[in-house]
């Protein structure tokens, strides 16, 4: 699959206008004309003018970004009238569309003489603010990746596109394992709608619900084991479970004062982006100490010439 951030050599958070230069830049260098007999150059150019116009548009870049092209081409799952982007587009379209000309010889200055200068400058219509809203996750779900599907109640221009009507959407968000709270997924211009203006963004970020068994930090996952003193210094083991049902036995063979912790590589969360890595599991061990007054003085006699 396509990297399209890479094949236009700009980086994830790049904005329209980063976009515009690189997309400039790139097609007058790769077009077939300045490149005659160079099938590559050919095959760049297509790459850039689809990586162009899906990053340009605000609804295929959220898929792309979150589905990446498997979602642009066959569609997200579980949404029968998403997808569909094709695999090929116009190079040659795209080209004559953004520069107002099929002649890549052309001089294009950065001045009001631009063939596109006009409606680069145009301001299109304004955009009704984006509503943000939590989306409460649990530790299981960041771990095990899920589908959440929401009901949302929002405000739509009726059939004579003067008056509003309430109108309910059920958007399917899939969670991947691995996310961390803060991630954002937005759905563009599927909120409310205002007469002259283009509807409102959707943008729900992740919000991680506490856990019983453990806290997370970063792509670590850390428990606390409670252990007797006896336990602390002699052998055992301390059963500690897992997010997708397992058990891990740990063994702990040596003595254990307060404060000991123990790591498990590769026991964390998935890491996000990275298929089959994972962070690790901190065990921190918390000690009980005998209450006051339970050791009688027989056995503060035992303890002191078992310890010297």
């Amino acid at each position: 699959m396509a990297d399209f951030y890479g094949v236009l050599d700009v980086q994830k958070g790049a904005t329209d206008s980063d976009l515009k230069r690189a997309y400039r830049k790139l097609a007058r260098r790769w077009h077939p004309d300045k490149n005659p007999g160079d099938p590559e150059a050919n095959n760049k150019f297509q790459e850039v003018s689809r990586a162009y116009e899906v990053l340009i548009d605000r609804e295929k870049r959220a898929i792309y970004d979150q589905y990446g092209e498997d979602g642009l081409v066959n569609g997200i799952p579980g949404e029968d009238d998403s997808g569909g982007f094709p695999a090929t587009v116009n190079a040659h379209e795209t080209f004559e569309r953004f520069f107002g000309t099929a002649n890549p010889f052309a001089d294009f200055g950065f001045g009001d003489s631009m063939p596109f200068a006009s409606s680069m400058s145009k301001s299109g219509p304004e955009q009704t603010p984006a509503v943000t809203s939590d989306l409460a996750c649990t530790l299981e779900e960041l771990f095990n990746g899920c589908t959440k599907r929401l009901s949302v109640e929002r405000q739509r221009l009726g059939a004579t596109g003067g008056n509003l009507v309430s109108d309910e959407k059920v958007l399917s968000i899939h969670i991947k394992p691995g996310w961390k709270k803060g991630t954002k997924i937005t759905f563009p211009q599927q909120g409310d709608e205002a007469p002259g203006k283009l509807p409102a963004d959707l943008i729900f970020v992740v919000a991680e619900q506490p856990h019983d068994a453990f806290a997370r930090e970063g792509n670590d996952l850390v428990h606390t084991a409670k252990i007797t003193l006896l336990q602390a210094l002699t052998d055992c083991v301390v059963n500690v479970p897992t997010l997708d049902g397992r058990t891990l036995p740990i063994p702990c063979h040596d003595v254990l004062s307060p404060g000991s912790s123990q790591k498990i590589a590769g026991e964390g969360m998935p890491i996000s982006g990275s298929e089959g890595e994972r962070g690790d599991l901190v065990i921190k061990f918390d000690i009980e100490f005998p209450a006051q007054g339970a050791l009688s003085a027989e056995k503060k006699k035992k303890l002191a010439e078992v310890l010297g």
